[in-house]
């Protein structure tokens, strides 16, 4: 028996995360909702994953929509229902949404979301917070803007990285450098079996310019 279209846009995001690929999910979707750009964002954004398996879906949705996230791949993000009305939120719609506005270099939101008492150390369940997620995405405007809301600089991961470490793993020079001028150790080994330091993410990046930077 064919499956019925999905024709309703309060039943997209169900559908989509219900699906494992893109191709699945479009043919599950009539072609009338795709053509709304909301409906194809959201389809698109549910599909990416970022740090630690977030997804993702800051820029994909209305800023008056909350949005729940954690660090398991199997979920997906939920967005508050009744269309067309601003919905209120909470304490922790505020974080998560400063969280991912963090993620990515949302300076508006992010600034919007700290004036209604966003708290700048929020984090995931592995402990990964708003300066974790711009040191990694190498968003210095919003890493320089954190820490001088009170992110805490020296903040780890639960395997001890910290928003340095994430800077070196990715490459983002000027972000590293920032941190640095405010104070962040170079030589704070993680707290797993590795025991890396910024330095040592560096050296095995082969990144040179990044480890003399950070002291080598």
């Amino acid at each position: 028996m064919k499956k019925q279209c999905t024709s309703r846009p309060s039943e997209v995001v169900t559908v989509a995360a219900q699906r494992v690929t893109f191709s699945i999910t479009i043919k599950c979707i009539c072609k009338k909702m795709m053509k709304t750009p909301i409906v194809r964002l959201l389809v698109t954004a549910l599909l990416v994953t970022t740090l630690s398996g977030i997804a993702e879906v800051h820029s994909a949705v209305p800023a008056a929509a909350p949005l729940r996230y954690n660090s398991g791949v199997s979920s997906a993000p939920t967005v508050a229902a009744e269309p067309n009305r601003a919905p209120r939120m909470t304490q922790r719609d505020i974080d998560e949404r400063l969280w991912l506005a963090a993620l990515s270099g949302n300076m508006h939101v992010l600034r919007d979301m700290i004036s209604q008492g966003g708290n700048p150390r929020t984090a995931t369940p592995h402990r990964e917070t708003a300066l974790h997620a711009a040191a990694a995405r190498g968003h210095l405007q919003a890493v320089i803007y954190l820490i001088k809301n009170g992110a805490n600089i020296h903040a780890r991961t639960s395997n001890g990285w910290t928003p340095l470490h994430h800077a070196a793993r990715f490459g983002h020079a000027h972000v590293a450098n920032y941190l640095l001028r405010a104070g962040a150790n170079p030589n704070h080994p993680t707290t797993d079996r590795a025991r890396k330091t910024p330095i040592d993410i560096a050296l095995d990046r082969n990144d040179m310019r990044m480890a003399r930077l950070l002291g080598y």
